[in-house]
């Protein structure tokens, strides 16, 4: 009896070991290299899911594209064509994802690839051999996959299960050659060959070099989510070639830091959950330098009843110091400022560590014009807003050493106890005004003066302000009413799209955490109208309105064209 409970115990034991060491990242994303610097995924077959609860097909959805136009019948028989002949498979997740590398002569290239999966691959064959789709293109068969090149910068490979598609940068950098005393423009890349090493690379490599062999990508799909985002800052430092030193520390530091969110499509809203990942050397500063939780009572004053956006942060600024300490450069920094008289330590003492930025009615706005062509041209938009950003002081000795500097220099100018822009600063559209307790950066001085006096009341709802409250970072954007201001009286090709979104969609806000327990977590909230109906069934009606409106655009530019350049003028001119 007891020998049988020890092999029980075993066994579960066994059990458990292999559910912990589970790989929970789709299968194909072993084709995605594990220096990725994002990855975006989507499932198709979750939204299909929740369109279908909702009472919508995706038949339903294309069909309201295409009804409105009597002669798109051969654009929604390709459509069709591709969907359900094409050999994809659409139940399995679609994936995007950004590889930055640096060549040898320190340009930075940029690859970018969708990653699908497909069902029958002899499907796939007919589609693309049918000669509209792949021209005169021809494919190539590897050893491990097949391939046709696009064009320039463009490839598509597959195998027996899986698709790419990778659209190749790589920049040329000019240099000056002293010899000949002008610039040299060096010769394009061999795209075709750096592609498809690239590709090899890709349904060549091992599971370890994959994404796949990422901790915390592959707990990401733990939860269930209609569209996950991973992104890392291992390879980041190789994307800044115009750093004018080498930094060890910057390096140490920025490795091992990720994020990874979740999207999901709920009654009312879409939530976007994120957990950032921060490593040991840069989460000890962020622990040592906590910072406060963001100032909301800065927006109470805020002189509009029409509050379009709102952004609030708050932070140690001791921080920097931390950070400048950390990666060793602090002395390097004071000894280039010491012309100055000013110190890396006087610009973040002179901060309290708060910044407010409000903006309020937005709109379009009727001017006269500063040339009068013909009368198509009396009346003519502008786009006008109200702005305020405040800063409060911190140390103020530090403050006022930094005004008087900018003082020097003519950027401000001192009236009392008072520091104004100057010309240039006006000149950019703003006003500046500063004391030893804030500074105020406005659209115009009314607005700033109505500000400061501290009579209004901004309309800011209790229920944005308690998603704020103990955030160390929030933002919040009125999508519906900022729309509204802007399409009043508009004769955009998009009005109606514009209307169908600002009736679909309400607004959007987010916050995140301080830094705790190795990670900050934060949260995206975009929401509807509609607060019953799931989101996503919400937004068809959307989407569908925004390709009707792109068609009929699409249609009057070419038939435009048509009238500018007959079929019979040669199609060099045409082009050009």
């Amino acid at each position: 009896m007891s020998i049988r409970f020890h092999h029980l115990i075993l066994a579960v034991f066994f059990a458990g070991t292999l559910t912990s060491c589970k790989n929970n990242a789709p299968e194909e994303t072993r084709l995605i290299p594990s220096n990725a610097l994002a990855v975006v995924t989507i499932d198709p077959n979750a939204l299909a899911e929740k369109l279908q609860n909702g009472g919508i097909s995706i038949d339903s959805v294309i069909s309201k594209i295409f009804e409105k136009d009597t002669a798109a019948a051969k654009d929604r028989k390709s459509v069709d064509e591709f969907r359900k002949n094409a050999g994809f498979d659409w139940t399995r997740p679609i994936h995007y994802f950004v590889v930055r590398k640096q060549a040898p002569d320190r340009t930075n290239i940029s690859i970018m690839t969708v990653l699908a999966s497909l069902s029958d691959t002899s499907k796939f064959l007919r589609f693309i051999r049918s000669g509209e789709h792949t021209g005169n293109n021809k494919i190539v068969r590897e050893n491990l996959f097949s391939y046709t090149e696009q064009g320039p910068g463009n490839i598509i490979a597959w195998d027996q299960h899986h698709i790419i598609s990778m659209f190749y940068q790589h920049p040329v950098k000019p240099y000056y050659d002293t010899a000949k005393m002008k610039f040299i423009i060096p010769e394009r890349p061999d795209y075709s060959k750096e592609m498809l090493s690239e590709v090899v690379k890709l349904f060549s490599q091992k599971d370890k070099e994959s994404m796949r062999s990422v901790k915390g990508f592959s707990e990401m799909y733990k939860t269930r989510a209609e569209g996950y985002l991973f992104s890392t800052t291992d390879n980041l430092t190789g994307s800044f070639p115009f750093l004018p030193l080498q930094l060890p520390k910057l390096e140490e530091m920025v490795k091992g830091n990720h994020t990874a969110a979740t999207l999901a499509f709920e009654d009312g809203k879409i939530i976007m959950n994120a957990v950032t990942h921060i490593n040991k050397p840069l989460g000890n500063i962020l622990k040592k330098y906590a910072g406060p939780t963001v100032p909301i009572s800065l927006t109470d004053h805020y002189p509009s009843q029409n509050i379009n956006g709102i952004v609030l942060a708050s932070f140690n600024p001791e921080i920097f110091g931390g950070l400048l300490k950390q990666l060793e450069i602090e002395g390097l920094v004071n000894e280039f400022m010491k012309k100055s008289e000013i110190s890396s330590q006087d610009f973040y003492e002179s901060m309290k560590g708060d910044i407010a930025i409000v903006v309020s009615d937005l709109g379009m706005a009727n001017t006269e014009p500063q040339y009068r062509d013909d009368e198509l041209f009396l009346v003519k938009q502008r786009p006008t807003g109200k702005m305020i950003m405040n800063i409060p002081v911190g140390n103020k000795e530090s403050f006022r050493k930094l005004m008087n500097k900018a003082a020097a220099m003519g950027t401000v100018y001192k009236e009392g106890n008072n520091y104004k822009g100057s010309d240039l600063i006006r000149t950019l559209g703003f006003y500046l005004q500063a004391n030893e307790q804030q500074l105020i950066l406005a659209s115009d001085s009314i607005t700033c003066q109505q500000y400061l006096q501290g009579t209004a009341k901004a309309n800011i709802s209790e229920e944005v302000k308690a998603h704020f409250k103990g955030k160390s970072t929030a933002f919040y954007f009125n999508i519906a009413n900022t729309i509204g201001g802007f399409i009043k009286d508009s004769t955009s090709n998009y009005y109606h799209s514009l209307l169908t979104a600002k009736n679909t969609v309400k607004d959007i806000r987010g916050s995140s955490d301080n830094f705790s327990d190795g990670k900050i977590k934060a949260v995206v909230e975009l929401r509807m109208q509609n607060e019953k109906q799931n989101s996503l069934v919400t937004l068809t009606s959307l989407f569908a309105d925004i390709a009707v409106d792109a068609r009929q655009v699409a249609k009057k530019e070419k038939e435009l064209e048509e009238k500018m350049f007959p079929s019979g003028i040669p199609a060099v001119i045409r082009a050009n």
